[in-house]
């Protein structure tokens, strides 16, 4: 199976708008964790999926120009920030009538709340929520297509709160196997989650606790 291209490479690829490849790979990596986050700010559904939209439009344009410098901030800053613009832009809509994007943010990435007077907290709060779990979801697709379906069963039975006792009757098998199995696949949870955070951020990071996201 071939390796799924870096996110920085990936942004390169974005610069050309009609690399259609590029941007289902955006598509499917993005899209779920942007609807979700509108979705926890109290948008609508139907109006969600409008401004995650209207979000992807604006950065067609605004990654033509846009050349990512990790030391100048975190791709997930930047992408926060391009949220924010969208659902502000969302909310200012007299009777929902379309109002453009500010892409103003795409030549510089400012950290979450740095120099920022709008600062929200509860959606900074938020947006590093759903990024947590944005990349379980990642990792854990990994997972699914690389691990035996039985141990994958073992390992969401687990994180849904089963024993390892009750796992071992479950699955016939020792306690000892259950350990085992639970802790290769969150080794390689671990060990997956910061590949992808070095490829969003393009910095070195250390490994990350696994810890399933709540809700």
């Amino acid at each position: 199976m071939q390796a799924p291209q870096t996110t920085v490479s990936l942004l390169s690829r974005l610069r050309d708008p009609h690399d259609e490849a590029a941007w289902r790979d955006f598509d499917r990596r993005y899209r779920e964790f942007l609807l979700r986050f509108c979705r926890r700010r109290g948008i609508p559904l139907a109006d969600a999926e409008d401004v995650v939209q209207r979000v992807f439009a604006s950065l067609t344009k605004a990654l033509a120009d846009f050349t990512y410098d990790p030391a100048r901030g975190r791709f997930r800053d930047y992408l926060y920030r391009c949220a924010r613009n969208g659902i502000s832009a969302w909310l200012a809509r007299p009777n929902r009538d379309v109002v453009p994007l500010d892409t103003s943010v795409a030549g510089h990435v400012t950290p979450i709340g740095a120099g920022d007077t709008g600062r929200d907290a509860d959606a900074e709060r938020i947006w590093e929520e759903e990024w947590v779990s944005h990349h379980y979801r990642l990792a854990m697709e990994t997972i699914r297509r690389t691990f035996q379906a039985r141990s994958v069963a073992l390992f969401d039975r687990s994180i849904a709160g089963a024993t390892v006792a009750e796992l071992a009757a479950e699955f016939g098998m020792s306690e000892q196997a259950v350990h085992k199995v639970r802790q290769r696949i969150r080794d390689r949870m671990e060990t997956l989650i910061a590949q992808q955070i070095r490829e969003e951020d393009g910095l070195d990071v250390e490994p990350v606790a696994v810890r399933p996201p709540s809700g």
